[in-house]
């Protein structure tokens, strides 16, 4: 039976309705306008100097970035200047999505357009690798309006494309010449926001302005002080939260199972804190305490298995466990082999002949090479050799475009499973646990990056779109787009422009120094990490689960915001 047999395109006919495309959620998100916050009412806004924090820039910086490193923060106050000539904008979305982004490019959009109505957004295709090959396409009010609100990016599309030597800068000089751009608005991460920072750099002469958009569902893009969250943050997290809470309502009723679930977030613990929060699990890590204790892999078992046998005691055969992906780069014994490894494996690529790679090798002959290295020593070989199979495998994945090691790729969940296990049938033969160990493992990562955004998302997004515009519009470039207190109520957000040099640290990338804009970690001395260490020791041994729910877009729990900002803001 074909389509057209299954559904005529006849408006009365129900099968049509049922199987629109536009579910009824989306239809209600597509009418919804996000709110302008105070500074962009009476216009785009004008900038003014920010005292009172301290941003220092590295000389390192200061050498490759001269020109932008002299930028201060600003502030955006109400009162634009009125805007004479019509100005050509370029947009691009870059790295791994987060919900929204199409809210970022609406506010870039229709605050050019209440500028001028000649105002012209180009939207660049597949990432910064559209700009590198002069893909876009022109955004109008009618792709605006189909996709404001919702998730994904895949308005333009993304990609982790990095612009990293002369040849690929020349081609995206020689696209914003072509198109006569005057600004161009970069939304990313901590590499994507490197990027615009060297744009802004490269193309100053052609009069092109460069601001970058915090994005990242990790949350580790922040500023203290100045950026609280980047937006994504807040939508992911709630995504993950929902399938956790219902992990929490099924083994409190099988009362079989325990849950071992693995969250994304690369080299920071941010989401699983706001999951833990959000859910109450028996059992969460915090990487970066992890580090602070200095816990081996062995360590971390234990941690898992003393609650499971505690929890067996107490006739409770069951659980949930929060693991964040990037735990490993938190377990020093391992984070050396990953640096050593990483090095090693762009060393080899770098010398490598035609075709040759080092990750064509077989197993075995990696396994060897890593071992002749100068750099390998005796004591890596033992921790090495002591890990599970599939963890030494993992270790041995290919990196991502950036040089970073592939987190995701590597199902740190069930290693740790099959590790407590093995911990769990030692105990039992000395007679210490009792009790069964039936389990389920689950990942959750790519659901939430492409989840409905949550309105403070939406709202957020779409503000610093406006932010971005507005910066572009009083002649700045270098700079990152940001709001102020956005854990008070949106009349009392505050725009600001943070230059982004001051953000740069120097990191080691495919065996070398780069420079690159620097994670936030979970800070331990924080309000919302000192709740979380003090709730979870009754978590762990009694049921005090926590049901979240799906994304709610209208009622009283629309309005919601991130436990962790919350709890920052009380400042205990």
């Amino acid at each position: 039976m074909t389509d057209k047999n299954i559904a005529p395109q006849n408006p009365q006919n129900p099968i049509v309705s049922l199987l629109c495309n536009d579910s009824p959620v989306r239809l209600e998100r597509m009418v919804y306008q996000p709110p302008l916050i105070p500074a962009f009412r009476e216009g785009s806004g004008s900038i003014r100097s920010l005292d009172g924090f301290s941003l220092e820039v590295l000389k390192a910086t200061r050498e490759q970035l001269p020109f932008v490193s002299e930028n201060r923060l600003v502030d955006i106050i109400p009162g634009g200047v009125r805007q004479e000539q019509s100005r050509r904008i370029g947009i691009v979305l870059s790295g791994g999505p987060a919900p929204g982004g199409h809210n970022v490019i609406a506010g870039v959009f229709e605050a050019a357009k209440r500028a001028h109505p000649d105002n012209a957004i180009i939207g660049f295709l597949a990432g910064p690798k559209g700009i590198i090959t002069k893909k876009y396409k022109d955004i109008d009010a009618a792709i605006i309006s189909e996709y404001k609100n919702s998730g994904g990016f895949h308005m333009l599309g993304t990609g982790r494309d990095k612009i990293d030597n002369t040849d690929k800068m020349a081609k995206c000089r020689q696209t914003c010449a072509d198109l006569q751009l005057d600004g161009l608005v970069v939304v990313g991460g901590d590499d994507s926001n490197t990027n615009a920072a060297f744009l802004a750099e490269d193309m100053r002469d052609l009069g092109v302005q460069v601001i970058g958009v915090p994005k990242t569902i990790d949350g580790d893009l922040q500023v203290p002080g100045l950026l609280q969250v980047p937006f994504g943050y807040h939508s992911a997290c709630m995504s993950f939260a929902t399938e956790v809470g219902n992990l929490n309502s099924d083994c409190k009723s099988d009362l079989k199972y325990w849950h071992f679930n693995r969250l994304m977030g690369r080299s920071a613990s941010h989401i699983a804190l706001e999951v833990a929060l959000q859910t109450h699990p028996n059992v969460i890590l915090i990487g970066e305490e992890i580090e602070d204790k200095e816990l081996t892999i062995h360590n971390v078992v234990r941690l898992i298995a003393d609650v499971v046998v505690e929890r067996a005691r107490r006739g409770m055969n069951y659980g949930t466990i929060l693991i964040p992906e990037g735990i490993l780069e938190f377990i020093h014994e391992i984070n050396v082999l990953i640096i050593k490894i990483s090095y090693i494996i762009a060393s080899y690529d770098k010398e490598a002949v035609g075709e040759e790679s080092f990750h064509k090798l077989p197993f075995e002959d990696q396994v060897q090479l890593i071992d002749n290295h100068d750099i390998w020593r005796d004591y890596d070989s033992r921790v090495f050799l002591g890990l599970p199979t599939e963890l030494q495998r993992g270790l041995l994945l290919p990196r991502d475009s950036h040089g970073n090691f592939q987190y995701a790729q590597v199902r740190t969940e069930r290693i740790l499973l099959d590790m407590v296990a093995t911990y769990l049938r030692k105990q039992r033969g000395k007679g210490i646990y009792k009790g069964t160990f039936k389990h389920q493992n689950h990942y959750y990562g790519y659901d939430g990056r492409g989840t409905f955004p949550t309105k403070f998302d939406c709202d957020y997004g779409y503000n610093l779109g406006v932010t971005a515009f507005t910066l572009l519009a009083n002649g700045c470039t270098g700079y990152m787009a940001a709001i102020k207190d956005v854990h008070k109520p949106l009349e009392q957000w505050r725009p600001i422009g943070i230059p982004l040099a001051p953000l740069m640290h120097l990191e080691e990338r495919r065996g070398r120094l780069e420079l690159v804009i620097a994670k936030q970690k979970v800070d331990l001395d924080s309000p919302a990490f000192k709740v979380l260490a003090q709730e979870r020791i009754k978590w762990a041994q009694e049921d005090h689960y926590r049901f979240p729910g799906p994304i709610q877009f209208s009622g009283p729990c629309a309005d919601a915001k991130p436990i962790t900002l919350q709890l920052n803001a009380l400042g205990l």
